[in-house]
C-alpha cells in the first residue's frame, strides 16, 4: 500500500510546484530556496531538499508550501511523524490547504493512527468532494481498519468517477481487491487485481491483494509466486515477506517461514510496531510446528508487547500454551483474542483445543464449529477445527460421528503435513474403537508418513497390531518410534503389551515400568505392571514347583534304584555253593 499511495503524494508535489506562487512570499530568495528544494526533491535528494526548505522557512516562517513540500521529503524518508508536524504547520497557516490534509492522512495511516487518518481524509473530501484522491486514500484506510464493506463501497465510488489518472484508478481497484479477498470473494478479488495491474503494471498493492486472494482459495503456491513478484519489484516490501512467511507455514515449510520472518526483520526499512508484531506472530507459529515451544512462546509474547491489539498473536499464544499443557491459561488468551476480534476463527480454534484437553467436550465442539463458520476459507484452521470436533466426539464414544468430521478435515485441499498427521492418527483411534483394525493401521501409516514425529501415529498403529495379535509387528512399530527418539509412555506401554503377548514377561515388565516412569499418572501402565507381576510370580512359582517335582522325582528314582541294587546284592550272597563233582569208584581205587 505504501508504494502505491506514494503516487498520490507525487501528484501533490507537481500540483503544489506549479501553484506555489499563490502561497509564496514576495521575497525572491525564499522563492529560490523553494524551487531549489523542489528540484532536489524530484531528484530524490531528500536531505538536501529539506535543507533548502529550512533556509526558506528561516527567511519567512509563514509560507505554507515550504512546510508542505518539506513534509513530502520527510515522508519519502519514511519519517512520518516529522512529516505530520509539517502538514500540521501547513494547515495552521492555511486551513483550507486541502492537499496537506490528504498527505497527512497517508502519513497517519503508515503510523497506524487510523482514526486520525480517516478524519484527515474526510477533511480533504469536504474541501474537494469531486477529487478521487481523497476517496482512494479513504479506501486504503478502511482496508487497514478491516472495514472491508466500507472499503469496497468507497473504491466503487472512485471507479464510478472514472478518473483520468490511471494510477489513482489502479489504487481503487487494488483496494477493491483487498476488500473482496477479506470478504471471502477471492475470485472477484482476483479480477479486481487484474484490472489494477492493467492500469499500473508495477502495482505492489494489487500483487499483495492477489496473493491474499489465492491464499483464501487454498492455492498457497500461487500466493507465494505473487509475493515473490512483489519482492522482485521492491525488495524492501515488508508486507510481502510477512505474507510469504504465513503461506509457507500453511504449506508446512516451517524452516523457510522462519527464514523469511528473519529477512523481514532485517529489512532496511522503518518498521512500525504492527508489522514487527505480525512478523513475530508468524515466526512463533513456525517455531510451534517445529516443536520449539519455549522459543515460540517468547516470540509471541514479544509480538503482543509490540502490538497489544494483535488478536492473532493472542490466539497463537493460546495454541502454544496448549502444547505446553497450560490449558486454563490458554483459554484466557483465546478469549482475549475473541474480545479484540470476534470474527477471528483462529481464536475459536485455539479455544476449542483448550476445552478438549480440559474434557469440556461439548464446549470444544461448539467453539470449533464457530471457527469453521467464521473462516471457512482458511483451510488449515478448518482442518484443526474438524479434527477437534472429531477428537471430542471420540472421547464421547461417538465414533461414527467422529469419523464423519475427521473425513471432512481430510477432504479439504492442500494439507499442512503436521495438521494432517494429527487428523489421520485421530481417525486411526476411532477405527480401533470400531474394531476396524486394518483400516486403523492404514490411517496410522498415513499419519506417520505425514509426520514421522507423530507419537500417536505410532501408538495407534501398534495398538491396532496388538488387537490383531501381531505382536512382532507391534514391537517393531514401537522400536521404530523409539529409534526416532520418541520417548512416550504410550509407546512403551504398547511395547510391554507386545512382549507380554510373546510371553516375554520380564521384558514386558521393564517396558511398563518405563511407561510409568515417563507418566507417573498413567493408570494403564500401573494396571499392566500389577497384572504382569502376578503372571510372573505365578510363572516363577510353577517353575519352582516343576523344579521341586523334578528334584523329588529324581530323588525318589535314585532311592528306588539304590534299594533295587542292594536287594540284588543280598540275593546273590545267600545262594548255596555249587556242589563239588562226585568221584567215581575207579578214580577212588586209583588213589
Amino acid at each position: 500500500m505504501k508504494t502505491t499511495l506514494k503516487l498520490i503524494i507525487t501528484i501533490s508535489i507537481i500540483l503544489i510546484s506549479f501553484s506555489s506562487l499563490t502561497f509564496m512570499s514576495s521575497a525572491a530568495s525564499v522563492y529560490q530556496y523553494f524551487e531549489q528544494g523542489n528540484s532536489l526533491l524530484e531528484s530524490g535528494k531528500f536531505e538536501e531538499a529539506i535543507q533548502s526548505y529550512n533556509k526558506g522557512i528561516e527567511l519567512d516562517p509563514n509560507v505554507p508550501v515550504l512546510y508542505f513540500n518539506k513534509g513530502i521529503a520527510l515522508y519519502s524518508m519514511e519519517k512520518y511523524s516529522e512529516a505530520i508536524e509539517c502538514y500540521n504547520r501547513t494547515i495552521e497557516l492555511s486551513p483550507n490547504f486541502k492537499d496537506a490534509y490528504l498527505n497527512k492522512s497517508i502519513c497517519l495511516l503508515f503510523t497506524n493512527k487510523l482514526e486520525e487518518a480517516l478524519e484527515a481524509s474526510n477533511k480533504f473530501i469536504e474541501l474537494s468532494p469531486n477529487e478521487p484522491n481523497g476517496y482512494t486514500v479513504k479506501g486504503s484506510i478502511f482496508v487497514m481498519m478491516k472495514k472491508y464493506e466500507d472499503a469496497l463501497n468507497v473504491s466503487e465510488k472512485v471507479i464510478a468517477m472514472n478518473p483520468n489518472n490511471k494510477n489513482i484508478l489502479s489504487v481503487a481497484y487494488s483496494n477493491k481487491g483487498y476488500a473482496l479477498a477479506w470478504l471471502k470473494k477471492p475470485e472477484e478479488a482476483i479480477e479486481a487485481c487484474k484490472k489494477s495491474l492493467e492500469l499500473f503494471s508495477n502495482s505492489i498493492d494489487a500483487r499483495i491483494a492477489m496473493s491474499l486472494a489465492y491464499s483464501f482459495l487454498g492455492n498457497y503456491e500461487e500466493a507465494i509466486n505473487w509475493c515473490d513478484e512483489t519482492i522482485e519489484i521492491n525488495p524492501n516490501m515488508i508486507e510481502a515477506y510477512i505474507n510469504k512467511s504465513n503461506f509457507l507455514v500453511n504449506l508446512g515449510r516451517y524452516k523457510e517461514a522462519i527464514d523469511y520472518c528473519n529477512k523481514a526483520s532485517e529489512l532496511n526499512v522503518a518498521q512500525n510496531p504492527a508489522h514487527e508484531s505480525l512478523i513475530l506472530t508468524n515466526k512463533s507459529v513456525a517455531l510451534l510446528f517445529e516443536n520449539y515451544y519455549e522459543e515460540s512462546l517468547e516470540a509471541v509474547e514479544k509480538a503482543i508487547e509490540l502490538d497489544p491489539k494483535n488478536a492473532l498473536a493472542y490466539a497463537d499464544k493460546a495454541y502454544v500454551l496448549n502444547m505446553l499443557d497450560r490449558y486454563e491459561e490458554a483459554l484466557v488468551f483465546s478469549d482475549k483474542a475473541i474480545e479484540i476480534d470476534p470474527t477471528l476463527g483462529a481464536a475459536y480454534g485455539a479455544k476449542g483445543s483448550s476445552l478438549f484437553y480440559l474434557d469440556r467436550l461439548d464446549e470444544s465442539i461448539e467453539a470449533s464449529k464457530k471457527a469453521i463458520e467464521l473462516n471457512p476459507e482458511d483451510i488449515n484452521f478448518c482442518i484443526q477445527a474438524y479434527t477437534n470436533i472429531g477428537s471430542s466426539l471420540s472421547k464421547k464414544g461417538m465414533f461414527e460421528e467422529a469419523l464423519t468430521n475427521l473425513n471432512k478435515a481430510i477432504e479439504l485441499p492442500l494439507k499442512n503435513p503436521k495438521l494432517l498427521s494429527v487428523t489421520y492418527s485421530n481417525k486411526a483411534f476411532a477405527l480401533i474403537e470400531l474394531e476396524r483394525f486394518e483400516e486403523a493401521i492404514e490411517n496410522a501409516n498415513k499419519a506417520i508418513e505425514a509426520d514421522p514425529d507423530n507419537v500417536m501415529g505410532f501408538a495407534n498403529k501398534s495398538a491396532a497390531l496388538l488387537k490383531l495379535s501381531k505382536y512382532t509387528e507391534a514391537l517393531e512399530c514401537c522400536e521404530e518410534a523409539i529409534k526416532l527418539n520418541i520417548a512416550d509412555y504410550n509407546i512403551y506401554n504398547n511395547k510391554g503389551l507386545a512382549f507380554e503377548g510373546q510371553g516375554k514377561l520380564d521384558k514386558a515388565l521393564e517396558a511398563f515400568n518405563k511407561s510409568l516412569e515417563l507418566n507417573p499418572d498413567y493408570e494403564n501402565a500401573l494396571d499392566n505392571i500389577q497384572r504382569v507381576s502376578i503372571k510372573l510370580t505365578i510363572k516363577r512359582v510353577i517353575i519352582i514347583f516343576v523344579i521341586f517335582g523334578l528334584i523329588t522325582a529324581i530323588t525318589i528314582a535314585a532311592v528306588i534304584l539304590i534299594i533295587l541294587r542292594k536287594r540284588k546284592a543280598r540275593v546273590q550272597s545267600t545262594n548255596p555253593p555249587m556242589p563239588e563233582p562226585f568221584l567215581n569208584y575207579d578214580e577212588l581205587n586209583q588213589k
